[in-house]
């Protein structure tokens, strides 16, 4: 089997990721690509390295990875030629166990010695089977997932793309959402968790309704509406449903069917955590580059390899080749 991975993996990463941190040496790229493919801390691989990849890296801000990922996504995803897309964002979360709080640690229980949660934002083109992350952002604690969302909508549409939906789960209904979605012309349907005034939705609701809904919330100390329909079905696969959107269909049942094709991304997220590199890092950079490394991993399998080699493949032989690659260089 004949792959490109080496020529995609070393121009790209080095144009999009390295070029501006000033570690482009060869055995950096190489203990970063080692300690992807055995899920390990660079320390590692290759305790020489690491202290001066963590200082590069923390003189970046958050915001210049997001935006080095996006240069690098778009630059692919430009020549699919892809047509009509939906669009899926999902928050990931990965562990802390140190004793440090910070601006962007999340409080958690401290079960099994988790003390703490990074969370990423990451917006994905789907494509078929294909999920296509292009924008990602470690979040805040606090922060207003409505203008990280805006952001990655206004970063798609540079791409000229044709958006049919955009699909987000529970977590992401908010008024703050909806209107700054709907400020954007963006179509969207939303996953509604089931608070009281829901259920009492519900409860009149004999099969199916699609009704006008508003939402009142604050934001920067003022009240704000938003307003959006509801549609509520009942008893369908065991299970009553409601979604928020702001495309109107004739039959509600029909809002199921098009939420099922965002499923998958779950499953891609568990499947960029086998590129996983590990950190004990609390600097925001250093976290969110790894987590860019292991998503534009994701990324090239997805556009180039999915249907010949298996993720966990992929990323074992981008290392085996990139040692080739650059044995050759040093001989």
């Amino acid at each position: 089997m004949h792959y490109l991975i080496p020529i995609l993996t070393v121009k790209i990463l080095l144009k999009s990721f390295l070029k501006k941190l000033c570690i482009n040496r060869e055995e950096v790229i190489l203990a970063i690509s080692k300690a992807s493919e055995c899920n390990a801390y660079v320390e590692e691989i290759n305790p020489s390295i690491a202290d001066s990849l963590h200082w590069n890296v923390s003189r970046n801000y958050e915001e210049n990875i997001t935006t080095e990922f996006f240069r690098f996504a778009k630059d692919l995803i430009k020549k699919q030629r892809f047509g009509l897309v939906d669009l899926v964002a999902d928050i990931t979360e990965e562990n802390f166990y140190g004793k440090h709080s910070g601006l962007y640690i999340h409080g958690w229980t401290g079960e099994k010695g988790v003390v703490g949660k990074f969370r990423y934002l990451v917006v994905a083109i789907k494509y078929r089977n294909k999920i296509i992350p292009f924008y990602l952002a470690i979040l805040p604690v606090g922060a207003f997932k409505a203008d990280y969302l805006g952001k990655a909508v206004d970063y798609c549409n540079s791409l000229g793309l044709r958006v049919s939906y955009l699909f987000l789960d529970r977590g992401f209904y908010s008024g703050d959402i909806i209107n700054n979605l709907q400020m954007r012309n963006a179509n969207y349907i939303i996953f509604v968790p089931k608070n009281n005034l829901i259920k009492c939705m519900l409860e009149s609701v004999q099969d199916t309704a699609i009704v006008e809904h508003e939402i009142k919330y604050t934001k920067n100390k003022s009240n704000q509406k938003a307003g959006t329909n509801i549609a509520l079905i009942k008893n369908i696969q065991d299970h009553d449903w409601v979604f928020a959107s702001n495309i109107f269909l004739q039959d509600a049942r029909k809002y199921i069917s098009l939420y099922k094709k965002r499923w998958s991304i779950e499953t891609a997220f568990r499947v960029h955590d086998i590129a996983c590199i590990l950190s004990k890092s609390v600097k925001p950079e250093i976290r969110l580059f790894y987590f860019a490394i292991a998503m534009a991993m994701m990324l090239l399998w997805n556009l180039y390899y999915k249907t010949e080699i298996t993720f966990k493949g992929f990323v074992r032989e981008t290392y085996k080749q990139l040692e080739k690659i650059f044995k050759i260089s040093s001989c």
